[in-house]
């Protein structure tokens, strides 16, 4: 816990924290557009059975803050992580009297934790948000019901485990070549694979779930195979 906090401190949390408040902005005011499309006159009907009832705007909100975040979330990682065992930065590092390990350890924890709770505020916040102000002005043509919102938490919650899954990827992936473009990219790229499923979560629910367990645990042991990389490096 006091490595936790040291790493903490290290890290320009702030900077991140504005990202992921404008992430949480944008994605509100696209709930609206999305609750907006079905009252257009010449809007397509298949976007408008899309965008007619809380569940759907919840799950395509959570499919656009899934790519967000883990453009974020990768870019948080290379600055923390990556860069932090390139070239000066990796001598102060195995200064520390702690295992090599360990320190890799730590800042993966603070990574998933603040990439967690950024995916969940967003997705899950911004649909809160917007279903009671929906609900008080009848912004969606649909009854606002206790299963919209149990829904929605179920959901944010996969998702959140979903963008750790590809945060860590492409931390691995970046860390092949110590590269900021590299590490970005492959998120997005792994993020626009997933876009499709994850706007289908309420439907294809089950799939959802084993594929972030599964991406996790992969993500996890590629990030043990980090570590055993920086145990073995040599400066």
């Amino acid at each position: 816990m006091k490595l936790l906090s040291l790493e903490l401190k290290k890290v320009n949390i702030i900077s991140y924290c504005i990202a992921a408040f404008a992430i949480f902005a944008c994605l509100l005011g696209l709930t609206y557009i999305f609750a907006w499309v079905p009252s257009l006159g010449t809007a397509n009907p298949n976007a408008v059975e899309l965008f007619s009832t809380y569940s759907r705007i919840a799950a395509m909100g959570g499919a656009v803050g899934l790519m967000a975040v883990s453009a974020l979330a990768s870019a948080m990682g290379y600055r923390y992580v990556i860069k932090e065992y390139s070239g000066a930065n990796a001598i102060l590092l195995f200064t520390y009297p702690i295992g090599r390990k360990a320190v890799v350890w730590e800042k993966i924890k603070l990574l998933l934790l603040f990439v967690s709770a950024t995916t969940f505020v967003c997705t899950f916040g911004s649909f809160i948000v917007f279903a009671l102000t929906g609900h008080m002005f009848s912004l969606v043509d649909d009854n606002l019901q206790l299963i919209d919102i149990a829904l929605a938490l179920r959901n944010a919650v996969v998702l959140a485990c979903l963008t750790d899954g590809i945060a860590l990827c492409s931390l691995r992936i970046g860390f092949i070549r110590k590269s900021n473009s590299m590490t970005v990219i492959s998120a997005i790229l792994l993020s626009m694979l997933l876009v499709n499923l994850a706007a289908d979560i309420n439907q294809s629910f089950t799939t959802v779930f084993y594929l972030s367990v599964v991406l996790l645990v992969i993500g996890l042991l590629l990030t043990f195979n980090m570590s055993q990389i920086v145990e073995n490096m040599e400066v």
